[in-house]
């Protein structure tokens, strides 16, 4: 019996979305059917299941009635789906691996538009850490990916139940506490105000984009863009860096003060040059900018509490550029409590 087990595999382009019948994946797999509609693109469900390693020969029989118990168990586990998406108008298909549910995903992101895998931790503080296969594929996949983490929303009015992101300790504190320096103009929308949530922190219903000075991140805004369209959500372009780190620390307040805008200046260049070229892309949806004094992945990961959707870049380091996550995509990633989309980046 073959491992891998296809049913009208689609060679074309199209959403893949990782499943294993848990509750991140059925999220994962309505975020992907979104995106499918949202796109007019098909729909590709992958089931992966790790192979047993027998260490003696009396143990094939048990393998042979494993692998027909795994293969029969995922392909009515993914059945369960496709009625749902044919439903929806969207053409689907799936495919049964027996492999490494990380590593089958990276392979099969090769030729996807976008791959959707959901966030599952493995102790106390499970939907708070990265997964070991939402964490390779967003590392490694060739495609940009969107990883859903548990489900927390919240209707209050007052509090969320997201709860503030934990911050840094000993030497690295200093560059995590957050403060706004510069904005493009006050939001036009309307959103909800939460007693937990700073004023300048509170990204309600709004798409946010990681922007660094130091990349060419286009690619990252502009399917940001779309992301915020497909949801018709606000953009909010957001670029952050410690001021006084890198010998930028100055003793005397006053020189500090004279210099800051000279400081800030390349980083909200960056943001309006990239908002006017998003604004005339996007004319439909609303754009604004935000430039922190703070670490970029405390920033990012204290607006995912209240944002629809956060997009970041990998940025690789070194001759693995774009191969693997970088600081800030996978603090990001491991702490951010909204789905986050990862767009394969290279370092400038």
């Amino acid at each position: 019996m073959s491992p891998t087990h296809d049913v009208s595999a689609d060679q074309g382009r199209d959403v893949v979305v990782g499943m294993d019948g848990s509750a991140q994946s059925e999220r994962a797999f309505l975020a992907g059917l979104k995106i499918a509609r949202s796109r007019d693109l098909p729909l590709r469900l992958v089931g992966a299941f790790p192979r047993l390693v027998m260490t003696d020969s009396y143990y094939v029989t048990m393998m042979d009635d494993y692998l027909d118990a795994a293969v029969e168990e995922t392909q009515r586990m993914l059945s369960g789906y496709v009625s749902q998406a044919e439903g929806s108008g969207v053409k689907v298909t799936t495919r049964t691996i027996m492999g490494d549910p990380g590593q089958t995903l990276v392979e099969e992101s090769r030729t996807a538009a976008v791959a959707v895998v959901g966030k599952r931790g493995r102790n106390r503080f499970s939907g708070r850490f990265l997964g070991s296969v939402s964490s390779k594929l967003a590392a490694y996949g060739h495609c940009p990916t969107v990883v859903i983490p548990e489900k927390w929303e919240s209707e209050s009015t007052e509090n969320l139940l997201a709860q503030p992101q934990d911050l840094a300790h000993g030497d690295a504190a200093m560059s995590e506490p957050l403060s706004q320096v510069e904005e493009s103009a006050p939001r036009a929308h309307g959103r909800r105000d939460f007693a937990n949530v700073a004023p300048e922190l509170n990204f309600d219903s709004e798409v946010v984009v990681g922007v660094d000075v130091s990349d060419h991140a286009s690619d990252v805004v502009r399917l940001a863009a779309e992301a915020a369209a497909m949801l018709d959500s606000p953009l909010a372009l957001v670029s952050a860096a410690p001021l006084n780190a890198d010998n930028r620390w100055f003793a005397n307040t006053v020189e500090h003060n004279l210099e800051l805008p000279n400081l800030r200046r390349p980083y909200t260049d960056q943001l309006q040059s990239s908002a006017e070229h998003i604004s005339e892309m996007f004319p439909n949806i609303t754009v604004r900018w935000q430039f922190f004094d703070g670490s970029p992945a405390g920033v990012l990961s204290e607006a995912s509490r209240t944002a629809a959707l956060v997009a970041v870049g990998t940025r690789g380091h070194g001759g693995f550029a774009g191969l693997v996550l970088g600081s800030v995509s996978q603090a990001v990633l491991t702490r951010a409590v909204c789905p986050v989309l990862v767009v394969p980046t290279h370092k400038s």
